[in-house]
């Protein structure tokens, strides 16, 4: 907002399983709290039963389009937590809400948000291409990121290919958080 004079539309956000368990679930509540949705609680046993939208009046602001790439460890250890998340953005999509306060219903849910290397793959694949040094340009890097990175997840998808579709998520990002 001090850069821009607004509140970003979409973020990139990644979540890892090692900070995931560190932090008690901080990027996964920085992502809920972006989509403006809060989980609703089981009384007696303190778990997550659902979400719930905030109410615009109540956030303050337009809602934020969230798209993450998650570490294979995340995929693995929080398969919860990555239906909850894409749970939020449906939710978030199916308001009835203008596109200017509510950015995912604008772009719609064909493309998911959710992104991460294949089923029972873990890493981005870059760190062994700079190390054997076989790349040129940002744009290798990119191909080499995208190959390794472009599979759906969420709550029908289970790390299906989608490179097209991650490319166009990736491309519409205006901030990345890490």
């Amino acid at each position: 907002v001090a850069e821009t004079g607004r509140p970003p539309t979409t973020v990139g956000l990644v979540l890892w399983g090692t900070a995931a368990m560190r932090t008690g679930g901080d990027d996964a509540a920085e992502a809920l709290a972006l989509l403006g949705v809060r989980p609703t609680w089981d009384a007696d046993s303190g778990r997550v039963i659902g979400l719930e939208p905030v109410p615009l009046a109540d956030l303050g602001r337009p809602r934020v389009d969230v798209t993450l790439r998650i570490s294979g460890f995340f995929r693995d250890a929080f398969p919860h937590l990555v239906v909850l998340l894409d749970d939020a953005v449906r939710l978030v999509a199916g308001l009835d809400e203008g596109e200017a306060d509510n950015p995912v219903r604008a772009a719609g849910v064909e493309d998911a948000r959710i992104w991460g290397p294949p089923p029972g793959g873990f890493g981005s694949g870059i760190l062994p291409v700079i190390e054997r040094g076989s790349w040129r340009t940002d744009a290798d890097l990119a191909e080499v990121y995208l190959a390794w990175s472009g599979f759906a997840y969420g709550r029908d998808r289970t790390g299906e290919p989608a490179p097209e579709a991650m490319r166009r998520r990736f491309a519409a990002i205006e901030v990345a958080v890490k």
